[in-house]
């Protein structure tokens, strides 16, 4: 099962920075998730919202500065919003990358274009599964999913249409049928998130295939990981 720090692990540092992706690498997580908007200057930035509001308190929106001026804007204990390819540059697991407006997957191609060592390191998702799907029909090999919002009558059938192994639902969702029927399909299922010890061993014992969570550090344990 892989753990994932849903956003850096957002319960223990503030969210989408270097500080919580680097603090997750090193307790041991599997992956991190990292939202991904676009700058003005078109670069891909790491904060959930698009706008300032709720990590800094400036009603700004995220695609109104650049890059550079979003590393300065402090979004908790001093840290600024960082590039994707930042992130990228300072962790050595692979990276979850969610994708928050409609031009973010063009921006994720020209990344990739200019440094195709980033194709095996970043696993994008979305809940625009006509984005996933378009990145899926330009890079068949890439590992991607679909996040959804409830669960469809024929799941196998959503994941299909997108070109994806792999699914993410919210954890309240999931019980022992979906997780069966998903398996019977080769298909992965991850859950989002969990963050009370109780909630992470049920999942444990559904054997879900990903965990992501804002507190990784419960997770870790539950599956018998040291922190």
């Amino acid at each position: 099962m892989w753990i994932i720090a849903h956003r850096g692990g957002s319960e223990l540092h503030p969210e989408n920075t270097l500080e919580a992706f680097r603090a997750a690498e090193l307790m041991g997580v599997d992956m991190v998730e990292a939202d991904v908007q676009v700058s003005r200057d078109g670069e891909l930035v790491v904060i959930h919202d698009a706008t300032l509001s709720r990590v800094s308190g400036q009603p700004v929106p995220v695609q109104s500065l650049t890059a550079d001026e979003l590393s300065r804007v402090d979004v908790g204990q001093g840290h600024g919003v960082p590039k994707l390819r930042d992130v990228l540059d300072h962790l050595r697991i692979p990276v979850v990358t969610e994708l928050k407006s409609p031009t973010a997957g063009d921006a994720l191609l020209k990344l990739f274009d200019a440094h195709p060592h980033y194709i095996s390191r970043v696993i994008p998702i979305s809940f625009d599964h006509r984005l996933v799907r378009t990145l899926k029909d330009r890079l068949p090999t890439l590992e991607a999913g679909v996040l959804l919002v409830g669960v469809p009558v024929n799941l196998p059938d959503v994941a299909r249409a997108a070109k994806v192994r792999m699914v993410a639902l919210y954890y309240e969702w999931v019980d022992r049928a979906l997780v069966d029927a998903l398996h019977q399909e080769e298909i992965m299922l991850s859950v989002w998130t969990p963050n009370s010890a109780a909630a992470v061993e049920k999942l444990r014992d559904l054997s879900v295939d990903a965990i992501a969570s804002d507190r990784p550090d419960l997770v870790l344990r539950a599956i018998g990981r040291n922190v």
